[in-house]
């Protein structure tokens, strides 16, 4: 088995195919913690860690 296909099975947040997950970062700016680059770069930091 591939490596991606592992990764696929092990991770469902590994965006393979036509689908991708932006990881709640519409409603972070729905809901003002995502204003700025920096804003954007802590979320992203964030959500690298989870």
């Amino acid at each position: 088995m591939s490596r991606a296909a592992l990764l696929v099975l092990a991770d469902g947040r590994f965006p393979a195919g036509g689908h991708a997950h932006s990881g709640g970062a519409e409603a972070a700016v729905t809901a003002g913690r995502v204003h700025d680059v920096a804003s954007l770069r802590e979320f992203c930091r964030g959500r690298l860690h989870t």
